[in-house]
């Protein structure tokens, strides 16, 4: 598979140094900047092109991985290159729908996704909806596109395109969420007398070996925090203080406004504190 990125930032150069060392696809990039095309070109020995249209003429994936502001003057821009009829288009612009390309590219074939910052670890998260590719001839090209992102982490398939805004909440914006959690323990364990270096290595691991054990496991979150809690023991103790104050309605109000803003919505509603 040919596949041609425009843009090199932080997200598509990790999604492009995660398939560089895969022969099947062949890979091209443009982006503005010479010094990072140059650069990213020699990382990974992607063939540099001079411009969008010859980007598009030697690609048969065209994978945006430009900022949504700059999204609509790009579209512009491929609606001038020959033959981007043909083209598959592959967004990562969070925010960005589909419509945004239909309404001047026409009824292309569209791969709406929602990758995640874990991705540029290789432990990635995408959420992927294909637009006007229920064709067999797409079948081929829907596991490579799959294929591209599984090299970065894992895959989920979603339904409709309501779901990559929806996802955002879960994946995309967690990671805020995980961080002040684990500054949070640090600040504890520092409190409690520990080195501000072996407070930040103790939280970031105990999150990280968490997530581990339940995807190597298959262990459902729930049954593990049960096996840790002990009758009247500790752990149970600092759980029941979370709940008191609102842990969980916390995340959910979070996880709704955050969907609200990605859909365009006005308007809070936060959940009632939980007092058990």
């Amino acid at each position: 598979m040919k596949i041609g990125f425009i843009g090199a930032g932080n997200m598509g150069s990790a999604i492009l140094k995660g398939i560089a060392c895969n022969s099947f696809y062949k890979i091209a990039v443009y982006e503005k900047s010479e010094e990072r095309a140059a650069e990213i070109s020699a990382e990974t020995g992607a063939e540099r092109k001079n411009s969008v249209e010859e980007l598009i003429a030697s690609s048969d994936v065209i994978l945006i991985a430009v900022k949504p502001v700059h999204i609509d003057a790009l579209i512009s821009e491929i609606k001038t290159c020959e033959g981007y009829e043909s083209k598959i288009y592959v967004s990562i612009a969070a925010g960005v729908k589909i419509e945004r390309f239909t309404n001047v590219l026409g009824n292309v074939a569209v791969v709406r996704t929602m990758p995640n910052l874990p991705a540029m670890v290789g432990e990635g998260l995408t959420g992927i909806y294909f637009y006007n590719m229920d064709d067999d001839k797409y079948l081929s090209a829907k596991e490579q596109i799959v294929g591209v992102f599984e090299h970065c982490g894992k895959v989920v398939n979603l339904p409709d395109e309501s779901y990559v805004d929806k996802i955002i909440s879960v994946t995309s914006i967690s990671p805020a969420y995980i961080c002040i959690m684990i500054d949070a323990l640090a600040d504890g364990a520092v409190r409690a007398g520990f080195s501000r270096k072996d407070a930040y290595i103790m939280a970031e691991q105990t999150v990280y070996g968490t997530a581990k054990y339940l995807l190597e496991t298959g262990t459902l979150p729930a049954v593990l925090k049960d096996m840790v809690c002990s009758p009247a023991g500790t752990t149970i103790e600092a759980v029941a203080s979370l709940e008191k104050s609102g842990f969980r309605g916390a995340i959910f109000d979070a996880m709704e406004v955050c969907e609200n803003k990605a859909l365009g919505k006005k308007g809070r509603c936060f959940m009632k504190k939980v007092v058990i």
